[in-house]
């Protein structure tokens, strides 16, 4: 097992992950870094926020193995006053 670390970038600043985890695999750390992007971006979302959701993995060296970049975009077809949306808070 090696231990990974998810660091989230967002804008200007970030939050350094120093606990890390530990994975069986580079793989199961790509997934676990996915989950994460996309949990935040849901969060994101239901704020009304759109930006792109960065995490990137570092490996026990502290060398940056991957980065997963979830993006949103809402493309509207319709006026915004046209009520609430299901999301919205």
């Amino acid at each position: 097992m090696a231990r990974y670390y998810f660091d989230i970038l967002d804008g200007a600043q970030g939050v350094r992950d120093d606990e890390g985890a530990e994975l069986n695999s580079l793989d199961a750390a790509v997934q676990v870094a996915a989950r994460s992007a996309a949990e935040i971006g849901q969060g994101r979302l239901a704020r009304g926020e759109t930006s792109d959701v960065v995490v990137e993995v570092r490996d026990e060296r502290s060398q940056r193995v991957c980065t997963i970049r979830a993006s949103m975009e809402i493309e509207w077809h319709v006026s915004r006053s046209q009520g609430r949306h299901p999301w919205s808070a």
